[in-house]
This record gives structure tokens, sequence and C-alpha cells, in this order.
């Protein structure tokens, strides 16, 4: 018997241990801003395989970058003025997380530091001046996302399911930037990522939206002159009309 128990045990040791993975998708490749758009929300779907009950899911959407440039007011002879500015290079323009927990109890700070995960941390990377306080800055910038809700974290927004499934539910507001988006998937365990995904969707302009988009960033200077002309026309005519009145 004793015999048979070890051949038992040692057939189990034999067989490998199933590596972690994961699989995701979003329900939308594609979202286009026409001009009635309110914002939408996207549901990333996915499925892992050697998930246990300790594991934990952290997702990451993150929109295309853009360079900020942010001032700090001071009080000088009661007068409020632009002061020191920081500039931020490469900064998401969209930064969205969802997970299975508070981020917070699934990882250690220096943890998420090391692959990337938050925004402070993209914050730190992309500023062009380290020798000065950036925390009133990292806060302005955080401030002016959330107003809009371009920076937003959901603590639970990951709902695991049976089988090693999972859903996220993720939320584009009516600001929402054009470009490339990427949606990264992280496995953790014992406060470190064990497997990754990443998915990518774009977001573009369509119908009038788009024309006008590609007018103004195609020839800048010809549509402002464009605005300009229409002001003036728009001013003429309403001068016209009170004046009969």
């Amino acid at each position: 018997m004793i015999i048979a128990l070890l051949a038992s045990l040692l057939t189990q040791q034999a067989v490998p241990q199933e590596a972690p993975q994961i699989m995701a998708a979003l329900t939308h490749e594609t979202v286009e801003i026409r001009e009635d758009f309110a914002g939408t929300e996207l549901i990333l779907y996915g499925a892992t395989r050697g998930l246990t009950i300790q594991d934990e899911i952290v997702v990451v959407l993150r929109g295309p970058d853009q360079d900020l440039r942010v001032m700090q007011k001071q009080r000088s002879f009661g007068i409020w003025v632009n002061a020191q500015a920081q500039e931020f290079d490469a900064v998401p323009a969209y930064y969205s997380i969802a997970s299975s927990r508070p981020i917070e109890e699934i990882a250690s700070r220096d943890a998420l530091v090391r692959n990337r995960i938050g925004l402070a941390q993209l914050l730190d990377e992309s500023a062009t001046q380290a020798t000065m306080d950036l925390e009133p800055y990292f806060a302005a910038v955080e401030r002016a996302g959330a107003r809009d809700a371009l920076y937003t974290a959901a603590p639970r927004g990951v709902e695991v399911l049976d089988g090693g499934l999972f859903r996220a539910t993720l939320a584009l507001p009516p600001r929402t930037p054009v470009g490339n988006y990427t949606a990264e998937v992280y496995l953790f365990r014992e406060g470190r990522p064990i497997a990754r995904r990443s998915t990518s969707m774009r977001v573009e302009k369509a119908g009038i939206e788009r024309v006008v988009y590609e007018f103004a960033h195609g020839a800048p200077i010809i549509y402002g002159l464009f605005c300009v002309a229409l002001a003036m026309l728009a001013g003429y005519a309403a001068a016209a009309l009170f004046g009969r009145r």
C-alpha cells in the first residue's frame, strides 16, 4: 500500500501545473462619435486558465497620449497669477482602471509602480522637471480629468464569474478623445502579476463630426478663417434682423 501511495505521489508531481493565462476581448473594436454622442459603455469579456480563489483581476483602459502644461497659481499683491509651470509628455488623455477588489488591496504601491499601473506613476514618468514638488501638479491633472470623467477608477468594476470567466464594465464619457485605445488585463496573485493580456480599439469621429474634425486638423488656418468669417456673418445677420425691428 505504501508503494502504491508513493507511485501516486510521483505521478502527481510529474504532471506539470497549468500555467495561468488570460484571454480578453472588448465588445467594440471601433466607437464612433457622432453629433448626438452622449457617452457609452464598453464591456470587456475574458477567461482565465489556472485561476485560484486568491487571484484578482485588474483592467486598465488607456487612451491616446497628449502633452500637458500645468500652471501653478500664486497670490501676488492680492492678485492670482500663473507661477511655475510643469510640462508632462505623453500623458494619457483617457485612463480608467477597473478591478475585482480595491487596487490598494490587490498589490503594493511598489508592485503597481514596477508594472506602470496607475495614473500617478505615469505622470511621474512623464514629468519634465523631476526636482520640483510634483504632488500639486498631479492633483491638478487628476482633478481636471475626473471632472470630465476621463480619469476614473472602479474598485469592484471587474466581476469574476464561474469557470474562470470575468467581465469588466468601462465607461466612455461624452468628451471621449479620438484615437487608439489599449486595454491591459492583469492577473494578480499574492500581490504580483502572473499573467497579462492586451487588446485594442479605436475611437473616431463619424458623420458631420468627422468632416469638421478632419477639416480643422487638416487645414487649421483655413478652418480658423472660416470660423471667423462665419462669426462675422452671424453677427451681421443678427444686427440686420434686430435693426429692422
